[in-house]
């Protein structure tokens, strides 16, 4: 029988907070780097927010 646990990786909240780092291009065509911060499942539960093992 396998134990079912709050997962470890998000904390049983079911999504994570992702950042992307970009280097885009502005109106006057100067590089700009950029964070994009987004919501998105847990990577280690696939949002189900909790693991079993």
């Amino acid at each position: 029988m396998k134990d079912t646990q709050v997962c470890p990786g998000c904390g049983g909240a079911r999504l994570t907070e992702k950042t992307e780092h970009t280097v885009e291009t502005d109106g006057r065509g100067d590089q700009v780097a950029r964070v994009h911060r987004y919501l998105s499942p847990c990577g280690r539960c696939g949002g189900a927010g909790e693991v079993t093992g």
